[in-house]
């Protein structure tokens, strides 16, 4: 799986979604003022604990910001694609459960790499009405002087919430590169298989405490 660009991942998972009126009509500015004021308030904590180990007080307070906000179900249908609907209803909770693990081990370890990147959103549009689904851009800008990243935001609108669901990283989609490492497995060894994969790698983390996510 290509590696992911530690700062662009972080982006994507830390932004979470503020309710919106049940009156008020879902639009592409009010994803990218979720995006733009969700992600400046995370890149607070780590300006804030910029040059210190990242303890697990610091873990639990991003993961407190992030994870009700995020959609991992409709996020788990796209990265299973076709075999989400081979699995039976038993399978396909274990499988969010196990993929949000996943997520969450992948931009813990990434909290240690922050070293005073900047962001900045370019533009947004809304590229659905029905399922209102809008797309907001952002590029990470390097404080070493290396090139600008892009980053393209998929988030869709349900219970009077943006929440995201994909995102694309210079190009790269994170739906889509998860999608064909998981398809393999399971075309190749079967849903059974993958899920004990996924689970025995969530136990070995567990025990020894790394990650090589």
């Amino acid at each position: 799986m290509r590696q992911i660009t530690w700062i662009a991942l972080l982006c994507c998972l830390f932004t979470w979604t503020l309710p919106a009126s049940a009156a008020e009509a879902p639009n592409a500015q009010g994803a990218a003022t979720v995006v733009h004021d969700l992600t400046d308030n995370v890149l607070k904590v780590l300006r804030a604990n910029e040059g210190k180990a990242i303890t697990p007080a610091v873990k639990k307070q991003v993961a407190d910001i992030v994870l009700p906000h995020m959609d991992f179900t409709t996020m788990s249908q796209y990265v299973m694609a076709r075999y989400w609907r081979q699995m039976n209803p038993a399978q396909q909770k274990e499988f969010v459960v196990l993929f949000k693990d996943l997520l969450v081990r992948t931009y813990s370890n990434a909290l240690n790499h922050y070293n005073g990147q900047t962001v900045k959103i370019t533009g947004s549009q809304q590229v659905s009405q029905d399922p209102p689904v809008a797309q907001v851009n952002m590029v990470i800008r390097q404080a070493d002087g290396r090139p600008d990243i892009p980053v393209i935001y998929a988030l869709l609108y349900t219970n009077h919430r943006w929440r995201i669901y994909n995102t694309y990283i210079d190009g790269v989609s994170m739906v889509l590169t998860y999608r064909q490492s998981f398809g393999q497995i399971a075309s190749r060894r079967g849903i059974p298989a993958l899920l004990q994969q996924m689970k025995m790698k969530d136990a070995s983390v567990k025990i020894t405490g790394k990650s090589s996510s």
